[in-house]
């Protein structure tokens, strides 16, 4: 079944599969237990950990494991409030709902936030930005990288310029990026970051959270010492494995996944386009400040619903934005932030792509869609 929603999880790869099983097979030890089984798991732990560092040049002291990317933005965010309650804190609102809906309670709690606008390009509005920091208090800015419904990416420059004169920490929510971009860490002038491993065909059930310094959160989970006291339960080194394995191939393997995807993307288009269907790309122009592969398409001719249906009864697999707001019948917050057009607002899907598609199951797509408009109007 051609699958276009690699925007919402990724396959397990077979290397990523086999080096689960090795790990199951070989660490039985809690990494915790002061017996050679313990010990040699402990040994094993850091040592994936250490390659996750490298992979992303940092230190093995400035990654916390967690259960998924929604819980390590979670950690960075209600963290950092519950040791800095009399911070400003600032995001947008086209963030996911792991991070908007976070700052939500936070500000249910009585904290000080504020929600930037964006552009309708789906980058920040670095005017109204400006306009909510605060000289007086520090400022916590935490910000979506790569967004997950449009695919534009933030311009990283210009915000950390802006925010210079302030005290600030920086949180930035990468669980997108993997994938698309090469991550180095100590290059990028940030405090925090979130990934999740299955965003890049890795396993579902763990995420991870950089933090240069940990001292500035408090943990959410409170029980022993694992994780640098900040995240207390039993490691699973079948999930950390299966995570780094996937990160450090993703990595490797960027320039393929790009150029595939920027190609599938342009085709995809160019289809359309031959077969006249009126079509509105949501978010950055195509080569403009993006990823190729993620396509937020809206279809004047017919609603994203009933197009995403019938197009899953033909065989193909698209969402209508977050898998995590699936259950919503109302329009994407995301799309209504940007001011897409009423007749575009409802009658949009995400194709999200990977260097797995061809151009023959593009092709496909292509003509199903048309074939569904026709058949609608």
């Amino acid at each position: 079944m051609p699958y276009f929603d690699h925007a919402a999880t990724t396959f397990l790869s077979k290397e990523v599969i086999e080096a689960m099983t090795k790990t199951m097979e070989t660490y039985n030890g809690n990494p915790s237990s002061l017996h050679e089984e313990g010990i040699s798991a402990r040994k094993y732990m850091n040592q994936l950990k250490n390659s996750i560092a490298k992979t992303l040049n940092t230190s093995r002291k400035s990654l916390l494991f967690t259960g998924s990317g929604t819980e390590a933005s979670n950690l960075a965010i209600k963290g950092f409030y519950y040791k800095h309650k009399k911070a400003r804190f600032i995001t947008s609102t086209v963030e996911h709902h792991a991070s908007l809906n976070t700052f939500k309670f936070l500000s249910s709690e009585g904290a000080d936030v504020d929600f930037v606008a964006a552009s309708e390009t789906g980058q920040i509005d670095f005017e109204a930005l400006k306009s909510t920091l605060s000289n007086s208090k520090h400022n916590f800015v935490s910000l979506i990288y790569i967004n997950n419904e449009l695919g534009t990416k933030l311009d990283l420059d210009q915000l950390v310029k802006i925010l210079k004169p302030y005290q600030y920490t920086l949180h930035l929510d990468m669980v997108q990026a993997p994938l698309h971009e090469k991550i180095d860490l100590e290059k990028l002038s940030i405090d925090m970051a979130s990934m999740s491993a299955h965003k890049f065909h890795g396993p579902k059930g763990i995420g991870l959270l950089y933090i240069k310094d940990s001292t500035k959160i408090e943990s959410l989970i409170h029980g022993g010492k694992q994780e640098f006291s900040k995240r207390a339960g039993t490691e699973s080194l079948m999930l950390m494995s299966g995570l780094e394995k996937a990160l450090t191939m993703c990595q490797e393997n960027l320039t393929t996944h790009n150029t595939i995807t920027h190609q599938l993307a342009e085709h995809l288009l160019t289809c359309l386009e031959q077969k006249n269907i009126v079509y509105r790309l949501n978010g950055e122009a195509l080569n403009g400040h993006r990823v190729s592969a993620i396509l937020n398409l809206g279809f004047k001719a017919v609603e994203g619903d009933v197009l995403q249906f019938q197009l899953n009864r033909l065989g193909h697999c698209v969402s209508l934005g977050s898998a995590c707001d699936s259950d919503n019948i109302e329009p994407s917050h995301v799309l209504k932030a940007t001011h897409v057009p009423k007749d575009f607002i409802k009658n949009s899907i995400r194709i999200s792509l990977s260097h797995v598609n061809t151009l023959e199951e593009v092709s496909n797509l292509a003509n199903d869609i048309t074939n569904i408009i026709e058949a609608n109007k």
